[in-house]
């Protein structure tokens, strides 16, 4: 049995580099020959508007907001939403709107819930205020170039596309587990939307930035479809193809701004989207154990206990250090190589997390407790995270 157990640990190792090496050569292709919508004059561009939901103070959260104000585009707003006057980011909101009066802004404070999603709570309180042709929804922890409009907006030149989103970059880790987390951004969640969609097929919206038009998402059922799924994002981008149309990411960045994140925090995200993926595609949350061979060379570690053990797993974490060094290279981040000596502790902690899923399927989001259904259908905790 032990030997069986072994074997198909370095079957799993084997193919986990396969997957690894494959994984970069698709992700540099996909952003160094990507063909990119020409600009068009300024005339010829949709009006938006930016609907950005806050709660709380982001790490950078002021810097993040100007990026938004700086934007050379021709036409757009920016509504932000927050549920209380009592929100500290409030008066950043109200500092900068002055700040930029030559950029139309609204401010939407409400604690209407339509639904379990506090973000779609938060969305769809502001839809109302938005007076634009296109929505873009945009998260508070991120920060844009100034042609980042300009860039999305191009893509829905081509008219079988009805929703844009953005690179994934992680910036500006100030310590360990701010570190972690935009190491597993930058080598991890990122490249794996370019491979899902070119090996699986399955594209992958993330909601740190989604464009779509406004009529296309009154299509969809507008945010109230999507009130009680953790998910949204992924199921908005699923109500959209299967309308016929595609998914298209775009090779600009949206950097996901984190500096100062707490270990607790790291674990309370990765534990949850652990328990999101696995709800709503076991198959495919299998095949992450490809995407983790340091986790399986430590596991073989244990089993086969003795000096080839400790070999082992120092080459696969010098190997797989160099191809998340290859990662980041491409993302032009600014996660130095030394950094790097953190990969094998991550990707250890990301490979326990993995089992969580199967263990229990409740979480906390944003102060709400919650278990997980099918499809990461949310049901409420009445009597607390228990």
């Amino acid at each position: 049995m032990e030997n069986i157990l072994v074997i198909s640990l370095i079957v799993v190792i084997f193919f986990g580099l396969v997957y690894q090496i494959l994984s970069f050569i698709l992700f540099k292709t996909e952003l160094k020959n990507v063909v990119k919508a020409k600009d068009k004059r300024d005339d010829e561009y949709q009006s938006i508007t930016i609907l950005k939901p806050i709660k709380g103070i982001d790490d950078q959260l002021e810097k993040n907001l100007i990026s938004f104000f700086k934007l050379d585009y021709p036409d757009y707003e920016i509504i932000f939403g927050l549920h209380s006057y009592d929100d500290p980011a409030l008066e950043i909101v109200k500092k900068l709107s002055k700040k930029f009066p030559n950029v139309n802004t609204k401010v939407v404070i409400s604690s209407f819930k339509i639904g379990l999603n506090p973000k779609i709570n938060n969305l769809y309180n502001m839809y109302s205020e938005a007076k634009n042709k296109l929505i873009l929804i945009s998260d508070s922890n991120t920060s844009v170039g100034t042609k980042f409009l300009k860039s999305l907006a191009n893509e829905l030149q081509d008219k079988n596309v009805g929703l844009v989103t953005a690179t994934i970059r992680g910036l500006g880790a100030k310590n360990l587990a701010s570190l972690m987390e935009n190491l597993h951004l930058n080598t991890f969640l990122t490249p794996s939307v370019v491979v899902a969609s070119q090996i699986a097929k399955i594209s992958i919206v993330i909601g740190k930035s989604i464009l779509i038009p406004k009529i296309l998402l009154q299509r969809i059922g507008g945010f109230e479809a999507f009130k009680n799924y953790l998910a949204e994002d992924f199921f908005m981008g699923q109500k959209v193809q299967e309308l016929g149309f595609k998914i298209k990411t775009t090779p600009v960045f949206v950097n996901n701004i984190n500096e100062t994140w707490s270990l607790r925090k790291f674990l309370n995200r990765h534990t949850r989207w652990a328990k999101i993926r696995a709800k709503i595609r076991i198959d495919t949350y299998f095949l992450e154990l490809l995407s983790n061979p340091i986790a399986t060379s430590f596991t073989l570690g244990l089993v086969i206990h003795n000096e080839f053990s400790i070999i082992q797993f120092a080459v696969l974490s010098v190997l797989k250090s160099i191809m998340d060094y290859r990662f980041l290279k491409i993302l032009e981040s600014d996660i130095r190589w030394y950094n790097l000596s953190v990969v094998p502790l991550k990707d250890l902690i990301i490979g326990c997390l993995w089992f969580i899923p199967f263990i229990n399927s409740k979480i906390n989001w944003r102060n709400n407790h919650f278990r997980i259904q099918k499809d990461s259908l949310l049901e409420p905790i009445l009597d607390g995270y228990s």
